[in-house]
């Protein structure tokens, strides 16, 4: 039997917080694995809760702080005037762990946010030293979207760009013969199994996104492509995890999960009513206020759809013609009033505002942050971070595009010009939420 390392990398930032965060292509990619009588070993450093460390307090929804430590900013970014951390399973920790395997055919390695890019040199690094003769795979976010930098980093085999289809041609090399089908829809349960220790339970019910704003990459990640889930495979997913570890919390990473409501999240939700099942239900990516009527508004209370975020981003009526024309002004203040009708309470919901945006215009953010807080919303702001291949990559200026580094949402807010005004519209934000 072929046996693959699955690996989830440290991350190096100047923040991090565990809000419900999993490597769900690596859990997805596990159970595809092991349908394919492929043995599968699982470390994910992000693992906050893992038997290898002290595990950190988690708060009553099960998100908490990584363990970390303070490290040397990279020279190219040391004029942050912030500290720099390692996040994650220490790094001897992890490699007395990898010295209790045997060598694997295969070390597959996901990856997400580009600039977390000296995590995966890390990860390599330390693999490397003590499998050298095993091939190292690279996937995910960083690799398909700074495929060029990643080919920079030393003993890496093989880089696999977009999604699992293309991993077929790459194990084949390595005599691994799968058949992965590139259509979610058509993909098993995330592979929970690998967790001892779980408090939450994140997944998906769709696969990229029906719009195409301009600061995202959802459509090159999912090779342009939109697939959904049955709601009757949906709820034997979460019944069946939920069922075995006595999970409460279910999290929804959907990018579009109100899109179709009637035909697919109001059947969900009204079907975990009707079964009298009791869970605490998040939606961390925002949700699409536009989507809400009466009817679903009323589910997502009862349902107990805790704190819904929604994506605004901004209340400028000339800037959201620039974001898909996701949403008006009336729009949101009509799903906000459908909301309170429907129970939900001033701060019982969140509102995403872009912040960050080169040039950003100060009173129309200033304007936003009004807008919102009136209608009752906590104010959570989405810092900016430049990402290859979306629509405002192009008005980046060529400095940010010459290292994944310098697309750090931090790095990039703070070289603004307008720095200070952010920060401070940023604490007037913090105060706002603090009176709801």
């Amino acid at each position: 039997m072929k046996t693959i390392l699955l690996i989830n990398p440290p991350v190096y930032d100047f923040a991090a917080y565990d809000l419900w965060a999993k490597p769900l292509a690596l859990l997805y990619l596990s159970s595809i694995l092991k349908k394919q009588n492929i043995k599968i070993e699982f470390f994910d450093y992000m693992d906050r809760l893992s038997s290898l460390i002290e595990n950190t307090e988690s708060n009553e929804y099960g998100c908490g702080h990584y363990i970390k430590e303070q490290v040397d900013k990279p020279k190219i970014i040391n004029d942050i005037k912030r500290n720099y951390f390692r996040f994650g399973i220490p790094k001897d920790t992890a490699e007395n762990y990898f010295k209790t395997l045997k060598p694997p055919n295969v070390i597959i390695i996901g990856s997400v946010m580009t600039y977390w890019y000296i995590g995966v040199k890390e990860a390599v690094k330390s693999l490397k030293k003590i499998f050298p003769d095993t091939p190292i795979i690279l996937g995910g976010v960083y690799a398909t979207l700074c495929f060029e930098h990643a080919k920079t980093i030393k003993n890496i085999d093989d880089i696999v760009s977009g999604g699992f289809h293309g991993l077929m041609a790459v194990l084949s090399k390595y005599n691994i013969n799968i058949d992965i089908v590139n259509d979610f829809s058509s993909f098993p349960t995330p592979d929970y199994s690998v967790y001892p220790k779980l408090e939450y339970m994140a997944g998906r019910t769709s696969m990229g996104c029906p719009f195409n704003c301009s600061y995202c990459a959802q459509k090159i990640l999912s090779n342009r492509t939109y697939s959904i889930k049955s709601v009757d495979v949906i709820i034997d997913e979460i019944y069946e995890l939920t069922g075995k570890r006595n999970i409460k919390n279910i999290v929804f990473y959907d990018d579009a999960l109100f899109y179709n409501a009637n035909r697919h999240i109001k059947i969900l939700f009204q079907q975990i009513l009707d079964d009298n099942k009791i869970f605490n239900i998040h939606t961390p990516n925002g949700l699409h206020a536009k989507f809400i009527d009466e009817e679903l508004a009323d589910l997502m209370f009862h349902v107990k759809l805790i704190n819904p975020r929604f994506s605004l981003e901004t209340a400028d009526e000339h800037e959201q013609k620039y974001s898909d024309h996701k949403i008006t002004n009336q729009e949101f203040k009509s799903a906000i009033k459908m909301l309170r009708k429907s129970g939900y309470n001033k701060g019982e919901y969140t509102v995403y505002l872009l912040i960050g945006l080169p040039n950003q215009n100060i009173n129309s953010i200033k304007d936003s942050i009004k807008f919102a807080h009136d209608l009752g919303a906590k104010i959570s702001f989405s810092e900016y971070s430049p990402i290859p291949y979306t629509a405002t990559w192009a008005y980046i200026d060529a400095f940010f595009k010459e290292e994944p580094l310098f697309q750090n949402k931090t790095y990039f807010l703070s070289r603004q010009k307008n720095y200070d005004e952010l920060l401070e519209l940023k604490q007037l934000a913090k105060n706002l939420n603090n009176k709801l």
